[in-house]
């Protein structure tokens, strides 16, 4: 399944996706947040109301109860208008405190006080209809003073249930932004793991294509997946797979046909100064005898490097695995000196070897070429009569 069609799109969609949790976790924090301060702060604002409004019905109730036990004595109009005017400052309260989300008990406290001020109110209208100057005396069952005074007390309650209440609303968010925190941190650890393997995976697998290819493994076909400019790079690279492997074939051809181009005529060479040195066509003289040595000698030497360059070559190019196995390094080098004796007598140069049995690992073929080729340059190289160290 294809999730996206390039890098820079699955790193876009990664980030995305990694940051979403985060992005809820943050959205969520807010939301919850702006809740409990506007919970926190109607709560504050309802209860500094009602803590209020209880005090000013203490005072009201009491103050009209003292105006209607007055009027009764004193029968003065003043006392009774006081009480109409306190008692519309009454109802106003009330009505500000029931709005405010009371419990039960508060309530039903609140409606004994009204029914209980309707009837003391009702008993006054009829103490002014009767007239009269005779002192009246309120029964209990009018007094205002024993309904009034546990409303304070129970708006303190109220008050101190709505903190609680709100401390236990504060600890369950604190409680929810935890769990949440520790459940959406590791979940964006995890994308961003899943996310990193999915853009490096790939990268990685043409790491390893393009280390066969410099090794000159071009049999391996190179398949990429993952993203579309991926796998269009695999591809790329699979195509410079096929052209060198195709250029290693020719190359090989080459090294092959030049094998064979080289050992005729060397092969003509020396198979005619052999005919030459066995008096095929006539006796030859002294000086001519050494020159066809010398011819003969040079042509196998010849045909040796060439023989030895070619393998050497043809080695590389087929990447055949290395053949090791114990080599008398002091034993080749003998070899390799007694090839060179003509041109050493020549020239009168003096080998002198200074050389330790030692014995390695390695291709016993190709550290002759490598050794001939020292020797040779050295030969070359150096002065009639010279002298070469071999350490």
């Amino acid at each position: 399944m294809r999730i996206s069609s390039s890098i820079r799109q699955l790193t876009v969609l990664g980030f995305v996706i990694v940051v979403l949790p985060l992005m809820v976790a943050l959205i969520t924090t807010v939301v919850q947040v702006d809740k409990l301060a506007a919970n926190t702060q109607k709560t504050v604002h309802d209860s500094a109301q009602a803590v209020e409004a209880s005090r000013l019905i203490t005072a009201q109730a009491l103050s009209m109860g003292r105006s209607a036990e007055q009027y009764g004595v004193l029968r003065d109009p003043t006392l009774l208008e006081r009480y109409q005017s306190q008692r519309i400052q009454l109802t106003e309260t009330v009505g500000r405190l029931s709005e405010l989300p009371l419990e039960q008990a508060l309530k039903s406290q609140i409606e004994n006080l009204v029914e209980r001020e309707r009837a003391l109110h009702a008993q006054l209208k009829q103490w002014s209809k009767q007239g009269g100057k005779d002192a009246q005396i309120l029964d209990d069952k009018f007094k205002l003073a024993d309904l009034v005074r546990p409303i304070p007390q129970a708006v303190a309650r109220m008050v101190a249930r709505d903190s609680q209440t709100m401390t236990e609303q504060t600890e369950r968010v604190q409680r929810l932004l935890l769990w949440q925190m520790i459940a959406l941190i590791p979940l964006a650890l995890l994308l961003a793991a899943v996310f990193s393997v999915l853009i490096t995976r790939p990268l990685k697998n043409m790491g390893k294509a393009i280390r066969r290819l410099g090794a000159g493994e071009f049999t391996s076909p190179v398949a990429v997946s993952g993203p579309q400019d991926v796998r269009e790079l695999g591809e790329q690279l699979d195509w410079m797979r096929r052209r060198l492997a195709e250029l290693d074939q020719q190359k090989l051809n080459f090294l092959q046909h030049m094998s064979h181009e080289l050992k005729t005529p060397l092969t003509a060479i020396r198979e005619g100064s052999e005919l030459l040195r066995d008096g095929v066509v006539g006796t030859l003289s002294d000086d001519q005898t050494e020159v066809v040595g010398i011819l003969r000698e040079n042509t196998l030497l010849l045909q040796s490097q060439v023989e030895g360059l070619l393998n050497f070559n043809l080695a590389l190019a087929q990447d055949k695995p290395a053949q090791l196995k114990p080599v008398d390094l002091s034993s080749l080098i003998s070899v390799v000196i007694a090839k060179h004796q003509l041109a050493i007598r020549t020239r009168h140069i003096q080998i002198n070897t200074d050389i330790r049995p030692v014995k390695l690992e390695g291709e016993a073929e190709q550290l002759r070429t490598i050794l001939d080729n020292l020797l040779s340059n050295a030969i070359k190289y150096s002065p009639d009569n010279g002298k070469i160290e071999i350490r």
